[in-house]
């Protein structure tokens, strides 16, 4: 099999939890074809035992996927702002947590909490490089040893390959659920200026 280096034109994955962008993307090969029988495989057994809700509804998903492992899934919304992780997530003794970016559009959310569900079903562990001050800057309102564990993990760039193509692969399957609209004004407009 060919390994291969991720190609430079690819975006930076949502979940920048790794000490720098430029630090995943120059790290190692990635074996493009394998990776993606490997994510295929992932979301395949996802959708067997959790399901992808019909219409499609985050909250219905994450119940399922709480059933399914056991495990309560707390989500947590923080605000961003630039150079702040947009999502994480975190495996606590007994339940996991979630945080996610809670000032941008929910389409984009949904695509952080799937990254960050792709980092748990494939059992992502990561390692801290936030510090207890940081993450009282960060985060006042959580316990500080709390936060700085739960964000900023670093993780390898086959880890956040891994998460971002789960991501796209359950939310190209929620695409496909929708039913294409066909007519409206707009159609109408434009097969009245082409023909």
């Amino acid at each position: 099999m060919a390994m291969t280096t991720m190609p430079a034109a690819w975006p930076a994955p949502w979940c920048l939890r790794l000490a720098s962008v430029a630090a995943v993307m120059g790290e190692g090969t990635v074996d493009w074809s394998q990776l993606r029988v490997t994510c295929e495989r992932a979301v395949a057994q996802l959708q067997r035992d959790v399901g992808i809700p019909d219409p499609w509804d985050m909250n219905v998903f994450l119940d399922r996927l709480e059933a399914s492992r056991g495990r309560p899934i707390d989500l947590c919304a923080v605000a961003w702002t630039p150079g702040q992780s947009s999502g994480a997530w975190r495996a606590r003794a007994d339940y996991d947590v979630i945080a996610y970016t809670s000032n941008t559009t929910s389409v984009h959310q949904d695509a952080i909490i799937l990254h960050e569900v792709g980092h748990m079903i494939r059992e992502h562990r990561g390692r801290c490089i936030l510090s207890d001050e940081k993450a009282q800057r960060i985060g006042p309102e959580l316990a500080p040893a709390t936060f700085a564990h739960m964000l900023k993990r670093t993780t390898s760039a086959q880890e956040e390959h891994e998460a971002e193509l789960i991501a796209h692969l359950v939310l190209a399957r929620i695409a496909r659920q929708r039913p294409r609209r066909r007519g409206g004004e707009f159609a109408r407009r434009v097969e009245g200026i082409f023909g």
